[in-house]
């Protein structure tokens, strides 16, 4: 188990999506590893007996992969829980185990992927989430719009890349008077699915758009951070062609993708895009760690691997994201963010 500093600071912020969803006699379960800051989830099984529900932790060694299931044993408890709290080192949000548990009805609030206790005290968790709803909003009607058909995204590091997100920009709901932060939603119905997705995502801000599959092209070069891999020190060129990586470029950390989709991908982890979203948290800050590096405002993820969760067709036994930090983004031609600047309000509407 990794060495981590005492438990120190404010735990407000880790408590809100806590306090937003749980309720006294309730059966929480702790979903963890031995890789992640232990104190973190000591925090949350402290929280969780404050509010009078009843925390089982489930801790185990870590997962060779992110969305790698758990043990068939924590899969099982899964399914048999009120509420499960996803705090492993690596991602379980796209992983089987979690997506029969959420159409059983079981709901998730996601805080892995390696955040540690300091990272749930500031930046990204700080954000107003009426705010941040309200510009998810702007920007899926702004800066895209639901008659969008063409991307096509470019970077100083060479990025030239093009995608089809015809019949896939899905606008979420203006947030209303009723409007509850921090609380899980099902949000099958604004991605188009008939399975339940009960969940809330922390830290959070991302606008989510699945590609049509199959329609990349070109150079998608990922500059700042991708899962597994964490902060990038060489940009990652990947070449597309027909929706499929063919080829991977660079220095070691594209050496290491290569190595890890080989190892632990299969035919559909080449598959690229399979999710181009939008970051839209303007606290985020740079971390290395995927759950807050990619809801950087202005930044663009790519992912590869399964995408049924955010409105897609895939599965696989993967799911990777990467990160451009100050991506230009031109919609059906017309520019509408410049160096991870919107060129379109995301606060109201146009002109």
């Amino acid at each position: 188990m990794p060495r981590h500093g005492l438990m120190t600071g404010t735990l407000d912020y880790l408590r809100r999506p806590l306090v937003a969803n749980i309720t006294p006699g309730m059966n929480v379960l702790i979903v963890t590893d031995t890789a992640h800051d232990p104190r973190v989830w000591q925090a949350v099984m402290s929280i969780v007996s404050e509010l009078g529900a009843d925390g089982t932790l489930a801790l185990f060694d870590p997962r060779p992969a992110d969305y790698y299931d758990p043990p068939k044993t924590v899969c099982e408890a899964m399914l048999h829980s009120d509420l499960n709290i996803l705090l492993a080192s690596t991602g379980m949000l796209h992983a089987h185990a979690n997506a029969v548990a959420m159409d059983a009805g079981v709901p998730v609030i996601c805080m892995d992927g390696g955040m540690t206790l300091e990272m749930f005290q500031s930046g990204a968790v700080t954000e107003d989430q009426k705010e941040m709803a309200i510009r998810q909003y702007w920007v899926a009607t702004n800066i895209f719009g639901k008659d969008a058909r063409h991307c096509r995204v470019t970077s100083k590091y060479g990025c030239d890349f093009t995608y089809s997100v015809e019949n896939r920009i899905f606008i979420p709901n203006m947030p209303g008077d009723d409007f509850v932060a921090y609380k899980i939603q099902n949000v099958s119905k604004v991605q188009n699915r008939k399975s339940n997705m009960l969940r809330f995502l922390y830290p959070n801000g991302e606008f989510n758009i699945p590609p049509v599959e199959y329609s990349g092209s070109g150079k998608l070069v990922i500059d700042l951070c991708m899962h597994q891999i964490g902060r990038i020190s060489s940009p990652i060129e990947l070449t597309v062609e027909h929706g499929r990586i063919v080829e991977i470029d660079g220095g070691a950390d594209a050496h290491f993708l290569r190595n890890y989709l080989e190892q632990y991908g299969d035919e559909n982890a080449y598959v690229c895009p399979a999710e181009a979203s939008v970051g839209i948290n303007s606290k985020a800050q740079i971390r290395g760690v995927q759950r807050e590096d990619k809801n950087i405002l202005g930044t663009m993820h790519f992912g590869l691997g399964t995408n049924v969760d955010v409105g897609g067709t895939l599965l696989s036994n993967i799911h990777m994201d990467g990160v451009i930090l100050e991506p230009t983004l031109y919609v059906d031609g017309d520019k509408r963010i410049e160096n991870g600047r919107f060129l379109r309000p995301i606060d109201g509407p146009l002109g």
